[in-house]
């Protein structure tokens, strides 16, 4: 079996649209202005699997998606912003990746902001946890609705091309990744490591994986932090937060793990969906793109 994290991938990261929130939403103590969280998306391209995804961030399903109400709630809460430049699918023509190209799509957790983009990858086979839909899927609209979940983004065949990622191999992590001892094996090739990140969410998929251009690994972790300071400073999100999420205790017990891996000796490089300082210091890179030549129209 490979060793963990021995065969490099390339790694973008991408900023796919943003909503507002009070800044105390995701740092207790924080204050009451709002503030833009980007919905931040891993554009990934292995040696020998493809191109693949680290969820969607928003996309113009979304606005379709809450049109109606009780959905239109969602964006009266929290008010979305997606300028066409920053559109998933213009991103990547942009640096010359058609929709079909992308082979593979992580999704963290099945909440809208994660999500709305899955429709428009039909070849992309998904990767996902099993506990946050099984669950969700149990509840009426407003149930749903309250926990970020339209169904109406997700394409009708996701099951048909869905695995998940509790169901493949598990495989030791180095010493450095302590208080995790173990991950899921998405790929079988110890690329691309799985750790399970409950609390927000039933379940929520982290994924680890060492990129080319940078000596330690990233992990990506979802909403299990909403910004890189609050794992810095011991400062977890507000209380009316809480109320959103599918178990306090949960998110406690994983965020407390979060931070000790984030202050060890060799931490790997931890990567929030939505941190905006995050998105500050590493958006914007170029290291995947496809140099390849596109047949002319017709050809």
């Amino acid at each position: 079996m490979p060793a963990p994290f021995s065969i490099p991938v390339k790694f973008d990261l991408l900023r796919v649209g943003s909503c507002q929130h009070a800044e105390c939403a995701a740092l207790r103590g924080g204050g009451l202005r709002a503030i833009d969280f980007p919905a931040l998306v891993g554009l990934i391209e292995h040696p020998q699997r493809g191109l693949m995804l680290y969820d969607t961030g928003y996309s113009q399903h979304f606005f379709s998606a809450t049109r109606r109400f009780p959905e239109c709630l969602y964006r009266v809460v929290t008010p979305v912003r997606l300028p066409p430049e920053q559109e998933l699918l213009a991103q990547l023509e942009e640096r010359g990746i058609a929709a079909r190209d992308i082979e593979t799509i992580f999704i963290s957790h099945f909440h809208a902001d994660h999500v709305a983009g899955l429709r428009d990858f039909p070849n992309a086979r998904f990767i996902a946890t099993a506990a946050e839909r099984h669950k969700v899927e149990k509840k009426g609209r407003i149930g749903r609705l309250r926990r970020a979940y339209l169904r109406e983004l997700l394409p009708q065949d996701l099951d048909a091309r869905l695995t998940l990622a509790d169901h493949t191999s598990t495989v030791p992590l180095p010493a450095a990744w302590q208080p995790f001892s173990t991950a899921h094996d998405l790929l079988g090739d110890a690329s691309m490591l799985g750790i399970d990140l409950p609390g927000h969410a039933a379940s929520q998929l982290g994924v680890a994986f060492r990129s080319e251009h940078e000596g330690d690994p990233l992990f990506l972790i979802g909403d299990a932090a909403w910004k890189i300071e609050g794992l810095a400073q011991n400062r977890t999100p507000s209380r009316l937060a809480y109320s959103l999420f599918d178990n306090g205790k949960a998110y406690d017990a994983t965020f407390a793990r979060l931070r000790a891996l984030h202050l060890g000796a060799a931490p790997p490089r931890i990567i929030p969906s939505h941190c905006a300082s995050t998105w500050r210091e590493r958006g914007g890179t170029r290291h995947v793109r496809r140099l390849e030549t596109k047949p002319a129209p017709g050809a």
